[in-house]
């Protein structure tokens, strides 16, 4: 499996996480507080998994090109 099917692979399973909190959260939202909380805050939590990941990827690219172009330079 390649670096980016990988990363899609994840990006897949954040989302699926996300629309399945976001469902426990509007459907307990009346009956039980703590569950609708504790589902928004996994939406939350996943939100920010997902950026942080594309952070990563990003420094990661940042981070090859000035290594090739190091070796460029050599």
């Amino acid at each position: 499996m390649s670096s980016v099917q990988k990363l899609l692979d994840i990006s897949s399973r954040l989302s699926h996480l996300e629309q399945a909190a976001e469902w426990v959260a509007k459907e307990t939202v009346h009956t039980d507080n703590a569950i609708s909380q504790t589902g928004t805050l996994i939406c939350v939590l996943a939100e920010e998994v997902r950026e942080r990941v594309c952070a990563l990827v990003l420094e990661l690219e940042n981070d090859l090109k000035e290594v090739l172009d190091c070796d460029k330079l050599n």
